[in-house]
């Protein structure tokens, strides 16, 4: 029995619905015949399709008079590469299988057209933009430069909100000052640089440090540690308020620090990766990640230089987070909205790593004026075919294959090295190449391999969030506390430095003088924090007779 579609032609579709239409599509793709329900059951019921027209109304009477329409249904369903739809509208349809439909009909539309061809990059590619060191900078002392990142009225909000959480809890009326904050943190910054067992030591005696002990009491210290707030806990929405905020506790000092780090001028090389802040604190937003050096953790997604300055950050809080893809997918959806604070077409560069990366992605910061290069994953180039790893790796390490999509004029790589890597570029392609050493364990000797000019850019400026961790992870806060957010305050106040000696050191190669080590610089910057409260208490500790106060 045949079992051709009856009536109009498969390519007239006047008769369909836009529903229909993306239905039918789909099944032509799949090699699937595509019936409406009336059109089924005339199949069925009518195969040879000999029926006059003078015959409509007495075979539809008869149709849905004599059988029973879900036995028919049933029963079409069976027949091979058949595919019956019944007609309903898009209201009727789950949202589920809606999206489903919805991304398989702009599969249809926006396809990718690869070809080995000849890499056009954009004729001006050079950055139009410059850093700006104010002049004021030159006078400025390393408390100066904290206070760009983590200002006074940040200061301020953290000492009302401190005193406000010390009235809700125990009705105490907190005698607290601008000076007493400062001073904690300054304690806090030097306790990363001088570390002991239990921060008691800092008073224990015979063994107290005096720029601590002879600042601040223990209680005192152990009272604002106890207290510390930074925002109303009868603000905070419920959790099934839509509304809700993961991270309400610590949100106004999140916002502050992104706030200012965002208005530095920033470089022309810009990375977007992801940071951890070390934890193992019983909450779910605490991610896991094995290629990291700590590998539990609070995951942060940060947009830095080349230098290590991070420009801005969001904190990732789970799947259930409210954020829109922005038609890229998820985790593209992070680069676009860090890169919202890049000057637009000004060919500022931006790097990121295979979790981020897409074709949409790179497409669309090409369309703001921000150039990009990432790797990618090999299942993201949907429909790029390139030479499989055997033949790569018979060829020799060093060798590579590219395609280029026509429509976004974006180029892919792959690589060979000791295995195959995949890379996007919108402005970088594969000359000018030039090779790298590379140890070969069969030779027992380094080797020159070829380098296309994607990977050389890749590797020249895509650790700029690995930098910054460093410098943090070098004289890190490790301070222990019951409250979760407590370790995501500690990361604020440690990347507020870090930022801050990257401001003043870039002052200082304007100015062509010397630049003082990170350790210096954030002593410098505790004793400033610590110098304008009152007079240090009690009488200063002596060693051998001489003051180290």
């Amino acid at each position: 029995m045949s079992y051709e579609q009856p009536g109009p032609s498969r390519s007239n579709t006047e008769h369909l619905t836009e529903y229909e239409k993306v239905q039918k599509r789909s099944a032509i793709r799949q090699g699937r015949k595509f019936l409406t329900l009336d059109e089924a059951v005339k199949m069925v019921l009518c195969p040879d399709g000999d029926k006059s027209d003078e015959d409509d109304e007495e075979f539809e009477s008869a149709v849905y008079d004599d059988i029973e329409e879900e036995d028919t249904i049933q029963h079409i369903c069976t027949l091979p590469n058949i595919e019956v739809h019944d007609g309903a509208s898009e209201d009727d349809i789950p949202l589920s299988i809606m999206a489903e439909q919805q991304r398989a009909a702009k599969n249809v539309i926006n396809e990718f057209i690869w070809s080995k061809k000849d890499f056009s990059p954009p004729n001006d590619i050079e950055w139009k933009d410059r850093l700006i060191v104010d002049e004021e900078w030159q006078t400025f002392s390393a408390t100066s430069f904290f206070n760009l990142i983590f200002d006074d009225a940040l200061i301020d909000f953290i000492v009302q909100q401190t005193k406000l959480h010390a009235l809700q809890k125990d009705g105490k009326e907190m005698r607290l000052e601008n000076t007493d904050m400062k001073c904690f943190l300054g304690i806090l910054l030097l306790t990363g640089i001088i570390k002991v067992p239990s921060y008691r030591t800092y008073w224990k005696k015979g063994l107290q440090l005096a720029a601590i002990s002879d600042i601040m009491s223990r209680d005192k210290f152990e009272e604002i540690k106890r207290y510390i707030h930074f925002n109303d806990n009868t603000q905070q929405k419920t959790r099934d308020d839509p509304d809700f905020d993961k991270l309400f506790k610590i949100r106004p000092i999140i916002e502050s620090v992104r706030t200012n780090c965002r208005k530095v001028s920033q470089e022309e090389h810009q990375v977007v990766d992801e940071q951890i802040i070390p934890t193992k604190a019983r909450i779910s937003l605490k991610q896991y990640n094995p290629k990291k050096p700590h590998k539990w953790g609070y995951k942060v997604i940060s947009q830095a230089g080349s230098s290590g300055f991070v420009y801005d950050f969001e904190i990732y809080t789970g799947k259930s987070q409210k954020n829109d893809d922005l038609g890229v997918g998820v985790s593209s959806a992070y680069v676009l909205r860090l890169a919202e604070g890049i000057p637009k077409h000004l060919n500022y560069k931006l790097f990121n790593d295979n979790w981020f990366s897409s074709v949409d992605l790179s497409s669309k910061l090409k369309e703001s004026g921000i150039l990009n290069v990432s790797t990618v994953r090999a299942n993201r180039l949907k429909g790029c075919i390139m030479e499989n790893d055997k033949k790569l790796q018979k060829e020799g390490r060093g060798s590579f294959d590219y395609r280029v999509e026509t429509n976004r004029d974006v180029i892919a790589v792959k690589w060979f090295d000791n295995k195959s890597v995949h890379l996007l570029s919108t402005y970088a392609g594969i000359t000018p190449e030039d090779t790298v050493k590379r140890w070969d364990k069969k030779r027992n000797k380094h080797i020159e391999i070829n380098r296309p000019f994607v990977v050389k850019e890749y590797n020249k400026f895509m650790g700029g969030v690995d930098l910054c961790d460093m410098l943090i992870e070098l004289y890190r806060i490790d301070f222990k506390s019951k409250k979760w957010y407590m370790r995501i305050f500690l990361y604020l106040l440690d990347m507020s430095v870090v930022n801050s000696w990257l401001l003043y050191k870039r002052n200082c190669h304007v100015m062509k003088s010397k630049v003082k080590s990170l350790s210096d610089f954030k002593e410098d910057l505790a004793i400033g924090l610590m110098s304008p409260s009152s007079t240090p208490r009690g009488r200063p500790s002596h060693v051998n007779g001489a003051s180290t106060s």
